[in-house]
């Protein structure tokens, strides 16, 4: 029997990742405010960044010992809760001026933020047919685009009507009450009408949809999971937060134009999830993967050689990648749950590392040197599908 999109589950994951990716992108522009607010050094400043960082890569890597023993959906209202009441202690912190209540927000709001990134991207097989899991996957993460896009807009229309840094939050917390409301409402409405129809499946509990406590941990694919989400971290996150830098250090118009620049990337990116939402590449995720990741090196060649304009289009060429591996890591698994928080725990420690190492490579030759790591890590993403789509066949026969 064909299955039909469960909207009250996909909503809800849409929901959720909509909120984180609305105040991670937003801490980027206040965070000189909160420093200049407190009176603290850069070093002390950025526990407000590395202890949100630190509790979500907690939850990433131990969603295989938990996830498995919650409800997809009202795990999710709890995640949902936990980012809008750290979201409203890091408001009310600067009502109190505690420095303290702030990062201890912001380590709410990462249990929250690592919590629902794992649970979205193993439940969303769950709430789609089987033929539309990609288009699924680009719908979900097409909405922390279209909340990196409006995010930054935020803190210019706060001060615009006299409001602080602080207000941005608040604002977070209602968003965050509002989806809960939206969820807690949606499960009580579900409660009736099992009730009522005697229905004994309920596609809102993983455990009920997919009983796979006792498969075993298919290392391979968590591990090369992992070295692909790694890889696409590595890529967009250095380009995305060095682009600036390296058109500053260009130097000439390309210095003025650059938060221009920046924001098209991001609007491509989103365009791209959005657009790939509705029209579905045809074939084996490890070629799209593969395709993304060549054409993505090549735009990036053409931006660093011929003309940084070509910069934001690696937005668009990448836009689709993160969705398909999450496609393809929960297809292939037979325990979704333990390669998708394993890989995205993998991909965020990586992430840690890739900062540190291009921090170091600027610092010691420069940032025109330094952001050659992105086709680096790009050529590295394409050499691991490789890999991975040889150990596939080869599993197959």
């Amino acid at each position: 029997m064909k299955r039909n999109i469960y909207w009250f589950g996909l909503l809800s994951c849409y929901g959720a990742l909509f909120l984180l990716g609305f105040v991670e992108v937003y801490k980027a522009p206040i965070y000189p405010k909160i420093l200049d607010f407190f009176s603290v050094s850069p070093t002390k400043g950025s526990t407000f960044f590395f202890l949100s960082t630190f509790s979500a890569l907690l939850m990433t890597l131990s969603g295989a010992l938990w996830v498995k023993k919650i409800r997809v959906i009202s795990g999710l209202a709890l995640f949902v809760l936990f980012m809008g009441v750290g979201s409203v202690l890091s408001g009310i912190s600067g009502y109190l001026y505690s420095f303290t209540l702030l990062i201890l927000g912001s380590f709410l709001f990462g249990l929250g933020a690592g919590g629902s990134m794992v649970l979205i991207n193993v439940a969303i097989p769950l709430f789609v047919p089987e033929n539309l899991t990609r288009q699924g996957y680009c719908g979900l993460h097409s909405t922390y685009g279209v909340a990196s896009i409006l995010s930054p807009l935020l803190p210019g229309l706060l001060y615009k009507f006299h409001f602080g840094w602080e207000g941005g939050f608040y604002l977070f917390g209602g968003i965050a009450a509002s989806i809960l409301f939206f969820i807690l409402s949606g499960l009580i409405r579900r409660k009736g009408k099992l009730r009522k129809n005697g229905s004994s499946f309920n596609p809102g509990a993983f455990k009920e949809a997919s009983q796979r406590d006792k498969e075993p941990k298919e290392w391979w694919i968590a591990i090369g999971g992992g070295f692909i989400v790694s890889a696409y971290n590595g890529a967009e996150h250095i380009l995305a937060s060095r682009m600036v830098l390296f058109l500053e250090a260009r130097g000439g118009h390309w210095a003025v134009e650059a938060d221009i620049l920046l924001s098209i990337f991001f609007g491509l990116l989103c365009l791209g999830r959005v657009a790939f939402t509705f029209i579905l590449l045809k074939g084996s995720a490890f070629f799209w993967l593969i395709v993304s990741f060549l054409s993505t090196a090549a735009v990036f060649s053409l931006g660093y050689w011929v003309s940084p304009l070509w910069f934001p289009v690696c937005g668009l060429t990448l836009s689709y990648l993160f969705p398909y591996a999450m496609e393809w890591l929960t297809d292939c698994s037979k325990n979704p749950p333990f390669t998708v928080s394993f890989s995205l725990g993998m991909g965020g420690i990586f992430l840690i590392l890739a900062h540190a190492l291009v921090g170091w490579l600027d610092e010691s030759y420069g940032i025109q040197t330094a952001i050659f790591v992105v086709p680096v890590f790009l050529l590295g993403g394409v050499i691991c599908c490789l890999l991975l789509s040889l150990i596939a066949k080869q599993r197959s026969h």
